[in-house]
């Protein structure tokens, strides 16, 4: 009995750490214009700036500064939506700052995302006085990174940060279940699914394959370079997913 292939690629959504109060969600639509809309949280939890990017308007930025307590985002933060070749696209933020009691944290050249491109068929003062006589550090925190890859299956990327780049992943059905847990590194880049893994009507073939590359000297991606997914609606080839780019520690 043959079974039908599809390449799934439905939208991804991430959320990225930019100061260790904030973080910004970026949930791709999976429209023809490949809108994508973003939020800038407070502690996770509390919208700040929700602005949405497009192909039709690749830029977006921000006009007056915003402060929640003791943290603040900058005027002027800049969000650009750029296409990466035929099929994929990125957001990034390519200028911008927030500032808290701890310091003050730059945000140029954070992406925020990768995703598939989708074809036809209140103001405030930064709360340390002058930015000048504030130390300036770029905010390297974890970007844990959630892709589908089956209507009822995802796989959960979290870097560690360590020196070896270790990066944790959890194979899941439904969003909820752990079924398989592998790690790759700089020191192993590569792992395998040994046996198929079966819940309900839905199999993880073995062979499934993850790729650790460095891109360049301060980032790496992890791919699934082969494997597949099966369940009753259809195979699902899981050949070139980018599960996440991520800074080298």
């Amino acid at each position: 009995m043959s079974e039908e292939v599809n390449a799934f690629v439905g939208p991804a959504k991430t959320t990225t750490p930019t100061s260790p109060n904030t973080d910004v969600v970026a949930t791709p639509s999976g429209d023809v214009n490949n809108t994508t809309q973003l939020t800038f949280e407070y502690q996770g939890r509390i919208p700040v700036w929700t602005p949405a990017i497009s192909q039709a308007q690749p830029q977006v930025v921000l006009g007056a500064d915003i402060t929640i307590g003791s943290t603040t985002w900058k005027a002027g933060i800049t969000i650009q939506y750029t296409a990466l070749g035929s099929t994929q696209y990125t957001v990034s933020i390519t200028s911008g700052q927030i500032v808290d009691d701890r310091g003050l944290y730059s945000l140029a050249g954070l992406t925020l995302g990768i995703f598939p491109i989708t074809k036809d068929g209140g103001k405030g003062s930064a709360p340390r006085g002058e930015d000048e006589a504030v130390e300036v550090r770029v905010f390297q925190a974890l970007t844990t990174v959630n892709t589908p890859t089956s209507p009822n299956s995802n796989v959960v990327t979290t870097p560690s940060a360590d020196p070896n780049n270790t990066t944790y992943l959890s194979f899941q059905y439904q969003g909820r279940i752990p079924v398989w847990t592998p790690v790759v590194s700089q020191a192993q880049p590569m792992a395998a699914l040994a046996a198929d893994i079966t819940i309900g009507a839905t199999t993880w073939r073995s062979g499934i394959t993850l790729q650790y590359s460095a891109l360049g000297s301060t980032q790496y991606t992890v791919t699934i370079v082969s494997g597949a997914i099966v369940d009753d609606r259809g195979l699902y080839q899981l050949d070139g997913t980018l599960l996440g780019i991520f800074p080298i520690g």
